[in-house]
Formats: structure tokens, sequence, C-alpha cells
């Protein structure tokens, strides 16, 4: 059995020779529609209780990735562009409470315009501006407006909170390297990935040092009204002729959907639709999930993955982190990362512990808070719980005939999780998921995220760790190419 477990394995670490272009990371830069308009490419999303005041909600929307430190001044939002942030209140994916925020431009800088409200019978991707809002203020980018008892608004440059290892990742899936963290011998002989530096890490944040545009609000709890579990999304609209409005064609609820599961062609089409929608339309390019009965008769359950990744040590350090979730993690149904993942907003139970991640509760994550580590929590949990379809010469659970639902050997995302990390962080760190990894500490108070990066040569660059050469795999070892 053990044989046949890592006849398996080598083919989960096999890199692959056809693959799909280059996946970007979070929303970052994430469709054809976007790639070319910056200030309307969202970055993330975030929604999180005050942990200083949990009476107060705080949502945060940034645009404009891959902002350089040293041209500050030429990243601005759009004077012609809509951002609402859009909370479902009741349950339906459909909104009913809206942060309207527009920007002009002046002879001294930007002034952003912030309405909320009910947006009414203006619901979907079609809009239009609040007429009676039951709020409103303005005043100029680049700071804090507002009061700290009702609505305070931030708008302007900060620290890009996201962190992933985008470039080994490219790696990985262009065949030069076989994982994130190199692996010098193993029942598969060596993989190719980064050296371990003197730090205990081996990962590189490839959006430290780099800023983005921010509109961060926060508001009284009470606006929310009885319900305790909300639904949060973001979008981002231009001037439509269409009932004189705004036509949706940026949106983001949950980090990295778009990117990860949706085919390059449709993401635009994706980014165009509303939550309302999304089970019904995308559905499809989720995988299956494991249950904790046998899917398709070859003993392919939640349990069998997990003694998979066991046998490969790849569940425990250094070559991979620990497991997420334990053999006897209990699921019935093969839709749960469908349920999870879609439609794709924030949930966040405001009745929860605002410190409770609550994953795979009702979602990744309850909520979004900027350090959580969404990308272990993603990588963590598909490994454990998508179902791969093995070549029936395997003789493993999930070998067999090609199936509707699962994942296959020539899908990059089978090899990209396999550590479940991507050892950015210090080992000692990795079973704290709340934790990114963050080039800049986050601030206490609002608006929470750090300022943005200095100009170069200033004190607080980020500098990029000394990596050292990644080790070639020798000819004829297990490592396939």
């Amino acid at each position: 059995m053990l044989r046949r477990t890592l006849a398996a394995a080598c083919l989960w670490a096999m890199p692959l020779i056809t693959l799909a272009p280059n996946l970007k990371a979070a929303d970052h830069r994430d469709a054809p529609g976007v790639d070319g308009a910056g200030e309307g490419d969202i970055t993330d999303v975030f929604a999180f209780l005050d942990p200083g005041n949990p009476s107060r909600m705080v949502l945060a929307m940034g645009v404009n990735p891959f902002a350089v430190p040293g041209a500050e001044p030429s990243y601005r939002f759009s004077p012609e562009y809509l951002y609402q942030f859009k909370i479902d209140r009741s349950g339906t994916y459909n909104e009913d409470l809206v942060f309207q925020i527009r920007f002009e431009n002046t002879a001294t800088g930007q002034k952003a315009f912030i309405s909320v409200g009910n947006p009414g019978a203006s619901v979907g991707a079609i809009n239009q501006l609040l007429i009676s809002p039951n709020s409103s203020l303005n005043g100029a980018v680049g700071g804090t407006i507002g009061s700290a008892s009702s609505i305070q608004v931030f708008t302007g440059l900060r620290d890009d909170p996201f962190v992933f290892d985008l470039a080994q990742f490219n790696r990985i899936l262009a065949g030069t390297q076989d994982v994130f963290r190199d692996i010098p011998a193993s029942p598969l002989g060596p993989l190719r990935g980064r050296p371990v530096r003197a730090d205990g890490t081996s990962g590189v944040d490839a959006f430290g040092g780099f800023n983005a545009s921010y509109i961060v609000i926060e508001f009284p709890v009470s606006w929310l009204g009885v319900n305790k579990i909300i639904n949060v999304w973001a979008t981002v609209s231009a001037p439509s002729s269409e009932l004189n409005g705004y036509t949706q064609f940026e949106r983001m609820g949950q980090p990295a959907f778009n990117t990860v599961f949706i085919p390059k062609p449709l993401k635009d089409a994706f980014n165009q639709g509303v939550p309302v929608t999304d089970m019904a339309r995308w559905s499809q390019y989720v995988p299956d999930a494991l249950t904790t009965t046998d899917n398709d008769g070859t003993g392919n359950t939640i349990s069998a993955r997990a003694g998979l990744l066991t046998a490969l040590g790849l569940g425990t350090l250094p070559t991979g982190a620990p497991l997420l979730l334990p053999a006897t993690f209990a699921n019935t149904s093969k839709d749960l990362l469908r349920i999870a993942l879609l439609p794709d907003v924030l949930r966040l139970d405001l009745s929860r512990d605002p410190n409770d991640l609550a994953i795979g509760a009702f979602g990744l994550t309850n909520g979004r808070r900027p350090g959580d580590d969404v990308i272990d929590i993603a990588l963590r949990l598909l490994r454990q719980l998508a179902d791969v379809n093995f070549p029936a010469a395997t003789k493993v659970p999930g070998s067999g005939p090609a199936r509707p639902g699962a994942l296959t050997l020539g899908d990059p995302r089978v090899t990209a999780v396999l550590e479940g990390t991507d050892f950015i962080r210090p080992d000692s760190t990795l079973s704290d998921l709340t934790v990114s990894g963050n080039d800049q500490p986050f601030l206490t108070t609002f608006p929470f995220l750090a300022p943005p990066n200095p100009l170069p040569g200033e004190t607080g660059t980020t500098p990029f760790p000394t990596l050292g050469a990644h080790p070639a795999v020798p000819t004829g070892s297990g490592a396939q190419h």
C-alpha cells in the first residue's frame, strides 16, 4: 500500500507541462477587463469588527494593485467610477444597505464623497446614485473624515496587506520548481523549492513593499439591524447610459475566488455578475468535496486523504504545514466547498467572538481581517477536502476513470496545495492562522491598515531577502518534469 501511496504522491508533486497562463493572487489583476484599469481593480476586501470597540463595523477595499512607493503621486481613484460596499442583512444575497464612494479632482488633490443608504430598487449590476441617503459626508483624499461616534472614512494609499509567494507559485505552475519549500530528500527523491533561510522562512512575499489605494469605512453595528449574519461584497462600476446610472465591471467578496476557480475567458463575466446568481452560474467550476463516506468506491474519503498526506510527511514540519482538519472531520455533502465559497461574499456572524476565525463554518472564514492568513487557510482546506481523480493504475483512494466534480492531474491547483503553506512565516508561527506575515505592522486603531511603504532608500523600505540558489534536481531522481 505504501508503494501505491508514493506513486500517487509522485503524481501530486509532478509539475505539469500543459498549464494555464500564470495566475494572479487575491484579486490583483484578476481579469482582462481590469488589467488596464488599476483604479477599478479591486485587490482585497475586508469586513470585521473593530477589535477595540466591537460595537463598530469596519469595511475596507483596495484598488491600484502593485502601487510602487517611488511613484506615489501617480496613484489616484477614478473620478469616473462608482465604488461601493454592498451589504445583505436579510440573507437574500441582494444588497439592502450600500456605501457609495465617488471622487472628484480638485486643484489641491482629490476629494471623496460618501453616501450611505438603502438602494431601493437599484440593486444588482446596474446602480444609480442614492437620492436620499441616510448619511453623507465628503472630504479630502489622504486622511480620515467623519466622526468616530458615527461614520468615519479613510481614503488613500496604504501598505498592501496581501501576503503570498506569487513568484514561487508561478514557478511551480511552469514546472521549473516542484514545491514551495525545498525537500532535499523524500520518498519521491529531491523536490525543488526555495531554500530555508537562517530565520526559519523560505517564502518571499511578492506583495511586500508595494502599496494599494484603500477605502476604509467604520460605522455603528446598529446600522446592520437585528440579523446576526451579514453578507458583504465590494463593486466598482463605470458610467452607463442605461438608466443614467453605473454598470458594474468589477466585484469581490471572498479572497481569490475569481482568480483560482473561474476560467480566464469567463473572469470578466464573473466580475459583472451578482451574488444572488452565483451558485447557479459558477458552482460547476468548484470541485466536489471529500466526505466521511466513499466518494467513488476506492476508499476516497477525508480520512484517506489525511492518511496520504501524513504518509508522505506533508502534514508535519519542515516539509509541510500541520493538517488543518482532523482525519475524523465530519462531512456528508460533496457540495461543501461550493456552499462555503458561493455566493462570492464575505459572511460575518456578528454574534461570534471577533477573534474566532470560524474556518469552514459558513465560508472560508468569519469575515476577513487584514492579518488573517487567507492563503494558508485556503491551501490547507483544499488539500484535505478537494476531490482529486488519480489514474486507475495507482490504485489509491480517488483513482479510476475520470468523474465529474473531481480535479484532475492536469490542474495546477493539485500541485500547488501540497505543503499547505507558502512558508513566508517562520515555521514556529504556522499554526496561528490569524497572522499572515505582512511586511509592515498593522495599526490597532482606525484605519487599521499599515501606512504606505516609504520612498525607496528611506527608513522602513522593505528589501527582498537573500534567497540563495534554487537547487537543481539530479537526473533520474523521483521528481518528474
